[in-house]
């Protein structure tokens, strides 16, 4: 019994470590630009962990959203060694966070709600540009709402590139497609996926993990936090079983 305490307490003094060493980091990153396949030049920004062969983690933010959604969260993932690449998509706006303009939204066409699939050349743009630093020894895809579901389709289609996935309040939100995303998290059956969701989101994203093929996967409901990434703000706790996966795929 003691032992379990003491490891519980470990746990949760390494993970108020990360974030209060990543939050001291928070402003320690490069904005870089690059292009998807339709020309749309595309804003992102960069945290290194100055560890090239650390593996990346692509961060991609909720609908309405912009990389500044994760301005207090790469710094808590590079210091635990992770590389980090957060991305401003298309479907985007202003972080309510931060408030951080989405820049490759101000350059493209609305993308309306439920329209998501127009944004998935930004995905693929992002992993490429990755692809292209040669830095890392693997790949984690990271969605947030809508780029939750996305990160199921990226997956799949670049099955050699990707070490991990991780989904926060994934749905079936493609309107004209339903079930897709269900069929995309059912293909996943050798990559390692962990989904989360808001406290009372356990209907919108529990079937969709039900759904992820690969024996390595984790459901976390939390007791705080709304939706997407942005539960990791809302309650600390909500740290520790994300590291936990992370921890056991780098």
């Amino acid at each position: 019994m003691k032992k379990t305490v003491y490891s519980l307490l470990f746990s949760i003094l390494c993970v108020v470590f990360l974030i209060s060493a990543g939050y001291a980091a928070e402003k320690k990153f490069e904005k870089v630009t690059f292009k998807n396949r339709e020309g749309l030049v595309i804003t992102a920004d960069l945290y290194s962990s100055n560890d090239r062969t650390r593996p990346v983690i692509i961060l991609f933010h909720q609908y309405g959203s912009s990389r500044g959604e994760y301005r207090k969260i790469a710094p808590v993932l590079v210091a635990d060694g992770f590389n980090c690449l957060a991305v401003d998509t298309r479907a985007g706006g202003r972080d309510r966070w931060y408030g951080i303009e989405n820049e490759t939204t101000d350059r493209a066409a609305k993308v309306e709600l439920g329209s998501y699939l127009k944004v998935f050349p930004d995905l693929v743009a992002s992993l490429n540009y990755v692809k292209k630093q040669k830095t890392g020894t693997g790949i984690i895809l990271w969605g947030s709402s809508f780029s939750a579901t996305l990160v199921f389709k990226l997956a799949n289609e670049y099955k050699d590139d990707i070490i991990a996935v991780l989904s926060f309040s994934p749905g079936e939100y493609l309107r004209h497609s339903p079930g897709i995303v269900s069929k995309w998290a059912s293909r996943l059956n050798k990559i390692p996926c962990f989904v989360t969701c808001g406290a009372g989101e356990e209907k919108l994203s529990k079937p969709l993990f039900d759904s992820v093929s690969s024996a390595n996967k984790t459901f976390y409901l939390p007791k705080l936090g709304r939706h997407g990434s942005s539960i990791l703000m809302a309650d600390e706790k909500n740290w520790e079983p994300v590291m936990k996966f992370l921890n056991k795929v780098k």
